[in-house]
């Protein structure tokens, strides 16, 4: 069956917490796929006093997705306009200081651990992993100063529910789009069913560096980059809740019916913990092929109890 396994796996890795009047569930699921490419950051107390969740899909293997999740955090933390305020271009250039990294020596042994399912301290030398033909997208929401700030690479998204509406965070990336094809044709490349150089179905991501290569042109330039688009909003009482999912949940389900199945679940007094695992279930196509077989991770974030 190739990409697809003979029946899905449902079992699903699913976690909660909260810190002060924030709460979450997170929950992710292989489902048809023959491995699990998929990954995630939450950290509740970024700097003492942000927080910060991530959805990064990957595609071509599951390394760069890895890597990212393990070293997003502190990149952004080092990053010289975090520590003056400048949230919105530290997130961009966290986003191409990813690409940056990945492009390094050790960058690449650290990839072929991955591969080889070591953990992050395993000295015995596995060779090296390029992230040549490997990337993953990327949707990361800051929470700081009483404010969300979403950055995005790719066709992840981030939805805030607000008085039962659903406003996006975030906007697919993908190469038929104006901006998009316009880049990707500037740079040398093509598009063609859909797909970057008839490979890839999106245009932003972190990793693909192959695609990175155009000594003429910088970062944003590139046929693929990874420089993110910025949302902000202010949080005010009738924010109820933030979604970050992988395109394997929207294949599925529109912004709106994502925010209308999580508030039905809540006046059902259920925990958004079984709210997200219903909702992977609910996405889950009944037989291999087409959507509802992709990897699936969905993050539920309630701003206040």
């Amino acid at each position: 069956m190739g990409t697809y396994l003979s029946t899905p796996n449902i079992q699903k890795n699913t976690i909660v917490g909260h810190h002060q009047s924030i709460s979450y569930a997170a929950s992710d699921m292989q489902g048809w796929r023959t491995s699990m490419e998929d990954s995630k950051i939450i950290e509740l107390s970024l700097g003492g006093d942000g927080m910060l969740f991530g959805v990064y899909d990957g595609h071509g293997g599951k390394e760069v997705a890895i890597f990212v999740s393990r070293h997003f955090c502190d990149v952004l933390l080092q990053n010289e306009n975090y520590k003056k305020g400048s949230y919105e271009l530290a997130l961009q250039e966290t986003y191409l200081n990813m690409d940056e990294l990945l492009f390094s020596t050790e960058s690449k042994i650290e990839l072929a651990r991955i591969v080889a399912d070591l953990p992050e301290d395993e000295k015995e030398d596995n060779g090296e992993q390029e992230a040549d033909l490997v990337g993953c997208t990327a949707v990361t929401a800051l929470i700081k100063n009483n404010r969300i700030i979403v950055a995005n690479a790719g066709d992840s998204r981030c939805i805030l529910a607000k008085n039962g509406e659903a406003i996006a965070m975030s906007h697919d990336h993908k190469p038929d789009n104006e901006i998009e094809f316009n880049r990707i044709t500037n740079a040398k490349g093509w598009v063609q069913g859909g797909r970057v150089m008839g490979n890839l179905n999106l245009s932003r991501c972190i990793g693909d560096l192959e695609y990175k290569k155009n000594d003429g042109l910088p970062p944003c330039g590139q046929m693929l980059t990874s420089f993110p688009d910025i949302a902000v909003y202010e949080i005010t009482p009738d924010c109820d809740f933030l979604v970050l999912a992988c395109d394997g949940i929207w294949d599925m389900l529109t912004n709106q019916n994502c925010v209308n199945l999580i508030y039905e679940g809540m006046r059902n007094n259920k925990t958004i913990n079984v709210i997200a695992e219903e909702i992977l279930d609910q996405c889950l196509a009944e037989e291999a092929g087409g959507p509802g077989c992709d990897n699936m991770t969905l993050i539920i974030v309630k701003l206040h109890e």
